[in-house]
């Protein structure tokens, strides 16, 4: 079972890489820095400027560019923190470029290939873990390859956001919280929570689960897993003196890096009532809207999923660590953050717990969800994709 596994997450691996070796060598000239979507505006420290960037001209970038960035300053020695707009919040998102750095051994002309490598790793492992669950609930290793089809994995591969780590870490955590041991599922909270801080519902629902069982002892040690991450933020606060270390004062940071709302689903809706307006073709502009709206419907249809398990009464560590999940996502507001792009990546722990949950009886409904969701993100890959093709057909 393991070598299947394993298989299927070095064909999942080589799958990303040949995307990539095509859309750099074919659309960014063979730059591999294409990859994190720098913009033209984003400062480059002096320690950069050796790597030779591509820059995007006419795009704002994405979150690529600001952890490429943290990767070759991961410890607040250099200054980078003074070229990124809201450094707490990225910076708290630490492991993957951290992981990056350690990769490079600190060098500065291997971080960027390091960090690629460490996202391919993340896509290996979280295939692996994917395919292991596949096999215990009866179906061919080979559909952990799904997990290449998450939208935290498109995102990933396309831009080097890091919510491919979280996803990968959750798709673990689905398999040993079931089948242990338990020291694992702590490592992998533990990450979670360092990778990006949406994963503490995770942490919350799960210990709720715990407790619920009476495995109070199970309980806390899940909440420590947190500490780590909590050790990281205390850095950053001091690192920052503007922010205050006080409970009141970190909820209400959140909220507004997040664009956080106190009216359950007020995003969704003002998103489903605003659709955004693209500045190209009727044509392209009524596509964008149409796909839009297919992504939200995939953010509905898991509510929907979410909700009927709550009314089955279903409690176990996976789906009590999607409605932690779920109840989150009510909450967010940031018109920015309703974007298939951001909420897809950033909703896949959410995404695929339910899928977990649901493959053994409809695997249909599983995929249904993420798959509203790529509809929309593959219209971001078709540039891409006619830049290789003209140049293959040459």
């Amino acid at each position: 079972m393991k070598l299947r596994a394993a298989i299927a997450g070095a064909a999942a691996v080589s799958i990303a890489w040949a995307w990539q070796f095509l859309t750099v060598r074919y659309n960014y000239g063979g730059n591999w820095t294409g990859l994190f979507c720098i913009a033209a505006h984003m400062p480059v420290p002096d320690f950069l400027r050796p790597e030779k960037l591509f820059i995007f001209q006419e795009s704002d970038g994405y979150d690529g560019q600001v952890y490429h960035l943290i990767a070759h300053d991961p410890w607040l020695r250099r200054g980078a923190a003074g070229a990124i707009i809201g450094p707490a919040i990225f910076y708290q998102r630490i492991l993957v470029p951290a992981l990056a750095w350690s990769l490079a051994l600190g060098r500065d002309e291997w971080i960027h290939r390091s960090y690629i490598g460490v996202i391919l790793g993340f896509i290996f492992v979280g295939t692996y873990w994917s395919a292991r669950l596949a096999e215990r609930a009866g179906w061919h290793a080979m559909w952990g390859l799904a997990f290449l089809f998450t939208p935290a994995t498109l995102t990933s591969i396309d831009r080097m956001t890091v919510d491919v780590a979280l996803a990968a870490c959750v798709a673990g955590f689905a398999w040993y919280a079931i089948e242990g041991p338990g020291w694992k599922v702590f490592a992998l909270l533990a990450c979670a929570v360092l990778i990006k801080e949406q994963a503490a519902p995770i942490v919350i629902g799960y210990a709720l689960y715990l407790a619920t069982r009476k495995r109070f002892a199970g309980a806390a040690f899940a909440v420590a897993a947190a500490l780590p991450a909590f050790a990281w933020y205390v850095r950053l606060w001091n690192a920052w003196p503007a922010a205050p270390l006080n409970a009141a004062n970190a909820v209400e940071k959140l909220a507004r890096g997040v664009g956080m709302s106190w009216v359950p689903l007020a995003g969704f809706m003002d998103i489903s009532l605003h659709p955004a307006s693209y500045p190209f073709t009727p044509f392209k502009n009524a596509a964008g809207i149409i796909f839009d709206y297919a992504a939200l419907l995939g953010y509905a249809v898991a509510l929907a999923l979410a909700i009927r398990y709550a009314l089955e009464r279903r409690w176990n560590p996976r789906v009590s660590a999607a409605y932690a999940l779920g109840i989150s996502t009510l909450a967010v507001r940031n018109p920015l953050m309703w974007t298939a792009y951001n909420f897809g990546r950033g909703f896949t722990p959410f995404f695929v717990l339910l899928a977990i949950e649901e493959f053994p009886q409809k695997a249909w409904l599983a995929a249904l969800p993420m798959a509203l969701i790529d509809s929309r993100i593959a219209l971001n890959f078709i540039s891409q994709i006619q830049g290789v093709a003209r140049a293959l057909v040459k």
